[in-house]
């Protein structure tokens, strides 16, 4: 037996000494790295070997797969590198040491029972997280609020977005643990949903009720009133929008929401010119002086006007989902002088006057007169308006107070309703005049009439009126109300008509020029009157020359000069009339 283990080692130690030098360059055999069968073969034959067994894992180490997205990037790309080289520097020291006997049992051993040396693999973690730095850029996305606007009428919503997170820590550890396998593998990319911060359900509240607030257009109309059949109004759904108001702010349960408001001044603007086109004041109350404590004679008339209020109440429930055709809500006006606010019209003083005298008119004329001056008596007149004799005197008729009077029209005696009325209107000239107000509308007489200038009047400080084509008018410019009162003296035959307001600082000057004189006709003229018998003859009028004359007015406030002022007048010549009768003696 030891004869036979000596023939062994001496056996063995030829084959090494043989071996030594036939794998001087080469791996020894029965000697593999991790798999991959590298005994008897060269260094370099041997990496080739084994990187054709991993050609495809390095290729393609690890599938990162989401939802439809792939990407597959090369061992370099995720920093992972198999150490051929140490492995193969080990398997070359096999069976290689100093130690000859060593090497003699190391090689006995792996011809006999072979060896598997490890393969490792060195993982770059930073090159690793690089890349899944670049591919979280790719795939992640912040959260998206939902939000509900306003683009004019248009309403914008922003339906919620879920965000996504790359888990790049996770992700690491992960590829590192597959990586090790040194085959292909599949990894799902790891991530996370990121919740928005306001959700739809935040805002689907306000979503709903400005749906409802821009549901469609406003429809506004009257049921009567003087602007009718025109009493009709729309608001559109972009003027509706422009009312509204969107604030973020936090529900109850603490969730984030929007707060849509209502401008509700905006709506009472809108509403405004409706109020003023639908408003019907009522009608001035006569008033009398009465020494300067004030007194209505005869109550004004109530008005009508939008009630505002209830309006608002209206459209703000159109708004809210109701019924958007709306029959606006009219409620009465009180007069606009009344006995609450009588006494703060500021009306204290006299300021003009104006006097004329009727002497040895005939009755018809003195009814006229009367009548005429009850209608100019308690009359007020508003800041800023115009006061119109023929609008204030009404109809001229019997029911009225007026009667039928004789005029010689066309070189005819006529009747005609109302005659001595210029009577009426040259007084409330004269009022105005000496008030200093401006005097917008005034027609002369054709002919000069004595009674006009009976109290040392000069010629032309008269106003002629006839309904329906001269008035007489002018303008309240004093900034306050002015009252005007009307009295007639029988016993004296006189007509006086005053104006009273607050004071004014004015003081008036006047005086006249007579620029040309006519003579009188002297040829009479004949008028025939059938309902005067035959024979008889009066004489109606005596004639009198013509008469061209200029009266100037100035008005002063403070001793500056206000206005100055010229009113012409030219009167025609006029022959001695005589009315003859024509009626059959029966």
């Amino acid at each position: 037996m030891l004869t036979l283990g000596a023939l062994l080692a001496a056996l063995a130690m030829v084959v090494l000494l043989f071996g030594e030098r036939g794998y001087a360059q080469r791996i020894y055999p029965n000697i593999s790295v991790r798999g991959v069968m590298v005994g008897g073969m060269h260094w370099t034959a041997a990496r080739r070997a084994i990187e054709q067994q991993y050609a495809a894992f390095l290729e393609k180490p690890i599938t990162i797969r989401y939802a439809e997205q792939i990407w597959q990037p090369s061992a370099a790309d995720l920093g992972l590198h198999l150490e051929i080289d140490q492995a193969l520097e080990a398997a070359l020291a096999v069976g290689r040491s100093d130690v000859r006997a060593e090497n003699v049992r190391i090689t006995a051993a792996v011809w006999e029972q072979g060896l598997e040396l490890p393969l490792h693999m060195r993982v770059d973690q930073r090159v690793m997280q690089r890349y899944l730095m670049d591919l979280a850029a790719q795939v992640e996305h912040a959260p998206l609020n939902a939000d509900v606007a306003l683009d004019g009428a248009t309403i914008r919503v922003v339906a919620e977005a879920w965000g996504v997170q790359v888990l790049v820590d996770e992700m690491l550890t992960e590829m590192t643990a597959a990586a090790q396998s040194m085959t292909p593998q599949v990894v799902e990319l790891r991530t996370r949903s990121l919740e928005p911060r306001v959700r739809d359900t935040d805002l689907a509240a306000s979503e709903a009720y400005l749906r409802t607030l821009l549901a469609g257009p406003i429809r506004l109309r009257s049921p009567s009133s003087r602007c009718s059949p025109t009493c009709a109004w729309e608001w559109p759904v972009a003027q509706l929008a422009s009312w509204l108001s969107l604030r973020p702010t936090t529900s109850e349960a603490g969730r984030p929401s929007i707060q849509v408001s209502i401008d509700q001044a905006a709506i009472r603007q809108a509403l405004r010119p409706i109020a003023e086109a639908l408003r019907e004041e009522g009608t001035l109350p006569r008033v009398d002086w009465n020494g300067g404590e004030l007194r209505i004679t005869t109550p004004g008339d109530a008005g009508r006007g939008l009630d505002a209020a209830a309006a608002l109440v209206q459209i703000n429930a159109a708004l809210a989902g109701g019924e958007r055709d709306l029959l606006l809500p009219l409620i009465p006006l009180p007069p606009p002088v009344n006995p609450s606010n009588l006494n703060s019209l500021g009306i204290t003083t006299r300021l003009g006057l104006g006097v004329s005298s009727f002497a040895k008119s005939e009755a018809y004329r003195i009814t006229n007169i009367r009548a005429g001056a009850r209608r100019m008596h308690g009359i007020l007149i508003p800041p800023g308006a115009t006061f119109s004799f023929n609008q204030n005197l009404g109809p001229v008729t019997a029911t009225q107070g007026f009667v039928e009077g004789y005029a010689i029209i066309d070189n005819r005696t006529q009747k005609e309703w109302g005659g001595g009325l210029c009577q009426v209107s040259t007084t409330v000239f004269r009022a105005a005049f000496w008030s200093g107000l401006p005097i917008t509308e005034r027609h002369e007489h054709s002919f000069r009439i004595g009674w006009y200038e009976e109290l040392g009047e000069p010629p032309g400080l008269d106003a002629a009126i006839f309904t329906g084509v001269y008035d007489l008018r002018f303008t309240n410019d004093t900034g306050g109300w002015l009252l005007m009162q009307s009295s007639v003296d029988l016993r004296r035959q006189r007509l006086s008509v005053a104006l009273y307001g607050s004071p004014t600082g004015r003081t008036v000057r006047m005086d006249y020029r007579i620029l040309k004189r006519t003579p009188a006709p002297t040829e009479p003229v004949y008028v025939d009157d059938p309902e005067q018998p035959v024979g008889s003859v009066r004489q109606s009028d005596t004639a009198r020359g013509g008469l061209e004359v200029e009266v100037y007015r100035w008005v002063y406030q403070e001793d500056q000069l206000l206005a100055r002022n010229t009113f012409g007048t030219t009167f025609k010549p006029w022959p001695d009339i005589f009315v003859r009768g024509t009626r059959p003696i029966q």
